[in-house]
């Protein structure tokens, strides 16, 4: 099954959404999203554990994007 993240989830104003094999793997896209468009400059513990919570099961589909350009 693979993992799902919002950016809503965690209380932003933000459509961004990704899904990837791995939880590692939406861990890592969702870092990179929060440093270059929420201009967060760390991803803290406390950071990392809000976002690993937020991550859900489900499938990939086309619609899911995980590219910056679906952003804000």
């Amino acid at each position: 099954m693979d993992k799902t993240f919002n950016c809503r989830d965690l209380g932003m104003d933000c459509d961004y959404a990704v899904c990837a094999g791995t939880e590692q793997e939406v861990l890592e896209m969702a870092a990179d999203h929060a440093r270059t468009i929420h201009n967060m400059k760390g991803f803290s513990k406390e950071d990392y554990d809000k976002a690993r919570a937020a991550i859900r099961d489900g499938y990939c589909e086309e619609d899911v994007c995980s590219t910056e350009a679906c952003c804000c």
